[in-house]
């Protein structure tokens, strides 16, 4: 049977932390993914460029919801990625009008759970159904502390969990998707 469970998992040490650093959007195509369906994807292979969007710090998250139908024998996972960006101005509405046009955005998110290294670890989300801008504000904020800037939410729902990135870098699994 292909759902036997094969494993349990233990507590582990407290070498965890939330939120995340970086989240990287894909201006371009994903050809094929190789190593998923273990849970760890070993390439990416496309053409393009993932653009790097850094977020301060204890703003952005990752949040997946297991979505199962016992009437109907299906699942499906909810990947929302909730971003903040400071400042309004213009470049960044810019940036945002496309990024909301686009129906299905690759998204690899980098967490602030790091290695020795400084680089999180990294999870792709929207592979297979890719994600879209699905809502966000910008504000101005009222008191001086307040943020000046835009709140989005990116939203996709897939077939399986993001998967891990492995390697010690995102540039280290791609093939023929350049950084930007």
């Amino acid at each position: 049977m292909a759902c036997d469970i094969t494993s349990g998992f233990t507590l582990g040490c407290r070498d965890n932390s939330g939120g995340i650093k970086n989240i990287y959007i894909l201006s371009g195509s994903i050809d094929t993914v190789t190593g998923y369906e273990n849970g760890y994807i070993t390439d990416i292979d496309g053409a393009g460029t993932f653009y790097k969007f850094e977020l301060a710090k204890q703003t952005g998250d990752l949040t997946e919801t297991i979505n199962a139908s016992t009437e109907n024998g299906t699942v499906f996972y909810e990947q929302v990625v909730n971003a903040p960006f400071h400042k309004m101005q213009s470049s960044t509405r810019n940036q945002i009008k496309v990024l909301a046009q686009n129906p299905a955005l690759k998204v690899v998110v980098e967490t602030n759970n790091g290695q020795d290294d400084g680089i999180g670890v990294l999870f792709l989300a929207g592979q297979q159904n890719g994600m879209t801008l699905s809502g966000g504000t910008g504000q101005t904020g009222t008191a001086f502390g307040d943020l000046n800037g835009y709140s989005l939410t990116f939203t996709g729902q897939e077939p399986l969990p993001a998967s891990e990135v492995s390697g010690s870098s995102l540039a280290d699994v791609l093939t023929g998707i350049t950084l930007g």
